[in-house]
């Protein structure tokens, strides 16, 4: 089931999250929508090349840093859709772990302390998995400022650069998504000594994040009003 998940179609994906059933949910939409976020990215690196690669004008001629540039920022781009299609398939699975340890016996009191134990295990590995959607989030928005920065000194031309704009919300939209699973998943642990390190990151991640994207979100609006 996960490997179809991961592997299917927009309209399948699209019709399982419909489903009445608990997965695939919230954390898995996530993971797909920043997966969204990379091929935006990649088609704007790649139309850009395409468009650097084919000018015939000695004034627009490929800059071969330019070109690297591009093909760094498609290549990490490809990298952070291989991480997002394994969270969407993780966060299933963390799930299904979580239900066994809800369905494990809690007649004696050793098997209440296994239960707890089971239960925290699980709930740590469901709140690290949408930790790291945020951190991959935050790839995208390192993707998009790399392509901003080598297109404003006019080392890269970009091509549809209105989607590096369409990428940035897609991310937005993701790490939104994300960050209410950790909240919920963050509740399930309690006191547990392991929370604090999970809340350490958490706000780490998210304190980067909001001072990020009010200033992608001007720099991409700044340059499509100029070019």
């Amino acid at each position: 089931m996960t490997d179809q998940l991961e592997t299917g179609s927009p309209e399948s994906f699209a019709e399982s999250l419909a489903a009445a059933t608990p997965t695939p949910g919230g954390g898995a939409a996530a993971a797909r929508v920043g997966l969204l976020a990379t091929s935006l990215v990649r088609m704007v690196a790649g139309i850009s090349l395409q468009k650097m690669q084919g000018s015939t004008s000695s004034e627009e001629a490929a800059d071969e840093s330019g070109l690297a540039i591009l093909e760094e920022a498609a290549g990490s781009a490809v990298e952070l859709a291989s991480s997002f299609r394994q969270l969407e398939a993780a966060d299933i699975a963390v799930f299904d772990d979580f239900m066994a340890a809800l369905r494990l016996p809690k007649e004696s009191e050793e098997e209440k302390s296994k239960r707890k134990l089971a239960l925290c295990d699980a709930a740590e590995k469901a709140t690290n998995v949408p930790l790291d959607t945020l951190s991959a989030c935050l790839g995208v928005c390192d993707l998009i400022d790399t392509l901003l920065d080598a297109a404003g000194v006019g080392v890269v031309r970009l091509g549809a650069d209105s989607d590096l704009g369409a990428a940035l919300e897609f991310s937005h939209a993701a790490f939104r998504s994300a960050e209410l699973n950790i909240h919920s998943n963050l509740s399930m642990l309690g006191e547990d000594p392991r929370s604090e390190a999970l809340v350490t990151r958490y706000e780490a991640l998210r304190e980067r994040f909001e001072e990020e994207l009010p200033l992608l979100r001007t720099r991409v609006l700044e340059w499509l009003k100029t070019h």
